[in-house]
């Protein structure tokens, strides 16, 4: 029996993909979505105004859903760092899983009208799958062992509850939202446990997903420290 692993190449010639951004036009995209609505998916105020100033960005992933051309959808991948994570419930969530290390926090996503959960030929589950399948498969190729939110609208808290997400111990849903995390291991594994073919979906291969693993400069606390005060150049 051959068990050779020969990793198959992916082409970038489809109608549909999800995807790392790689492009400043890629984030000029993923502005454009958010600049449409006034709420993100999960029903967070969805001003951009401090994007410039985000301490955060040089730890942020942003994936991406095409359809013929065009950005339909987007969510951050914001990686645990020095800085710590721009949740709302940081001192419960640091308190349990700031010793990994291996958490990203998955925020500000957003869909354009009418493609959601809209199923097309290489996209079955519509947008939000899709961002669902690439996060995932990102977070494994990274090795993420915990994924946190905020969420506030409470069908999408239902939703994420469906797919393994619980909630942080000492947070609750209120109106001001609520802190829910996810074990990794726990959503691959459903795609073996379960008969469910959207947990199958999520771990096929599938040409139309490309997530990337990030290859970025070290960038310490210090670093950001030193361009708060505006006596050196941020990092990008």
């Amino acid at each position: 029996m051959d068990l050779t692993f020969i990793e198959k190449p992916k082409g970038a010639d489809r109608d549909c993909f999800v995807y790392t951004a790689h492009s400043g036009l890629d984030l000029h995209s993923l502005a454009t979505l958010h600049s449409n609505v006034m709420w993100d998916q999960f029903g967070c105020d969805n001003d951009r105004s401090g994007d410039i100033s985000d301490v955060y960005a040089p730890h942020t992933t942003h994936v991406l859903t095409m359809i013929e051309g065009e950005v339909v959808a987007g969510v951050e991948l914001v990686a645990y760092s020095a800085l710590g994570l721009p949740i709302n419930s940081w001192a419960e969530v640091g308190g349990m899983l700031r010793g990994n290390g291996r958490i990203v926090q998955c925020r500000r996503p957003v869909v354009r009208d009418g493609f959601r959960n809209k199923p097309l030929p290489e996209l079955p589950f519509g947008a939000i799958g899709s961002l669902v399948k690439g996060c995932l498969q990102w977070s494994v190729l990274n090795d993420i062992h915990h994924v946190v939110v905020d969420v506030v609208d409470r069908d999408a808290a239902q939703f994420l509850g469906r797919i393994g997400f619980v909630p942080v111990i000492g947070t609750e849903l209120s109106a001001g939202g609520q802190t829910l995390e996810l074990r990794v291991s726990e959503l691959v594994s459903r795609s073996f446990r379960s008969t469910n073919p959207y947990f199958r979906y999520l771990m096929e291969f599938d040409e139309s997903v490309q997530v990337e693993i990030p290859r970025r400069p070290s960038v310490t606390l210090s670093t950001f420290e030193t361009c708060s005060r505006g006596t050196t150049q941020c990092p990008s």
